[in-house]
């Protein structure tokens, strides 16, 4: 399979956090398409210790690397020589974890004689509910939300090129709430998959938390006096060790509702301020059953457009950041010299 003409081949590296993936996608006349996406999670490492854990996790990612990159050219059926075009995510994320992705890429790049594109995480999710449909996106401009462990942002895009922060949380990204709650009731990490599915069988208006925010002018975000509201309703009535099931659930599903809520309001708020149909959901929190039911249901009662990524392609994976290197200009290692030997990890990498 030799990329030729107007075919590109990607090999693309994500590695921001505590999975590492590889992924290999193709660019031809028709769209994109993704010939294999390989994804190694660390969610059985770092559960017991209610988080994840920087140094293992880059440690970790080392391990996986290489068999990451060897499986995923082999699903794809191709051979290394046949890739023109290397992504890479350099941030932002946790340093170590990024630099293990970055500098496999840049080495691969290196040998092999061919571009390597520098993504940013966050503009990698932006992008990932067109990932599918293997076209460039002709929505322009939409509203992106990103939620995930480590951000709630909303975004006005206008092009590749033109991604604007408009609005975003000022304390806990979403995520991390869940993840808190979760751990507080004893059940572990990661959160955001745990309360979803306790969710499933509570009732949403057992508990009433407040909604913090949800008058504000802007599209801004909090959610600590959330967190806060709910372990004050658990220790009210004894503490996550007298806590039922039964009485688990309906906290999740209330907790779960209330976010939902939110998040909803404040994008839909950003849509009516800037004038957009569209909006794009995105990051590993838009896998929850709930967010996705709320924003579709409301979504076409106030004639948006609500576009999800499917479940697999919410968490983090480098089909996206390779989806986002296609629309990048990449340096050449040889061409490119002093700049591709200066392109490093950036943890604190802003759009």
């Amino acid at each position: 399979m030799k990329a030729s003409g107007t075919r590109i081949i990607n090999l693309a590296f994500e590695s921001s956090c505590d999975d590492f993936s590889c992924s290999v996608l193709l660019k031809g006349e028709n769209g994109v398409k993704i010939l294999s996406n390989i994804i190694y999670s660390q969610d059985y490492i770092h559960g017991i210790y209610g988080g994840v854990v920087p140094e293992l996790a880059s440690r970790n990612h080392i391990k996986a690397s290489l068999p990451a990159l060897g499986l995923a050219v082999s699903e794809a059926g191709i051979n290394l020589k046949d890739v023109n075009l290397i992504s890479a995510t350099a941030g932002p994320g946790l340093v170590g974890s990024l630099l293990i992705g970055l500098m496999e890429a840049k080495t691969a790049s290196f040998a092999l004689n061919i571009p390597l594109a520098r993504i940013n995480h966050i503009e990698g999710h932006i992008f990932s509910p067109f990932l599918e449909t293997g076209e460039t996106p002709e929505h322009f401009p939409f509203i992106a939300l990103v939620i995930s462990g480590g951000h709630t942002h909303i975004y006005l895009v206008k092009s590749h090129n033109d991604i604007r922060l408009v609005g975003r949380t000022r304390d806990d990204a979403c995520g991390e709430l869940f993840d808190k709650v979760s751990n507080y009731l004893g059940f572990g990490y990661p959160g955001g998959k745990i309360i979803d599915e306790l969710a499933e069988k509570g009732s949403a208006g057992a508990f009433k938390f407040p909604f913090p925010m949800m008058h504000s002018r802007n599209p801004d975000m909090s959610f600590s006096g959330l967190k806060t509201a709910v372990v004050y309703a658990i220790d009210k009535l004894g503490g996550p060790e007298k806590i039922q099931e039964n009485t688990a659930r309906d906290i999740s599903a209330s907790l779960r509702e209330t976010v939902a809520e939110i998040l909803y309001k404040k994008t839909a708020d950003a849509c009516r301020i800037y004038g957009v149909k569209t909006v794009a959901v995105s990051g590993g929190v838009s896998a929850n059953s709930r967010i996705r039911s709320i924003f579709n249901e409301k979504g076409i009662k106030n004639g948006l457009k609500i576009i999800f990524p499917s479940v697999k392609y919410s968490t983090d994976n480098a089909a996206m950041i390779g989806y986002a290197g296609f629309f990048k200009t990449p340096v050449h290692p040889v061409e490119n010299r002093e700049d591709f030997f200066n392109i490093n990890a950036d943890p604190s990498w802003e759009l």
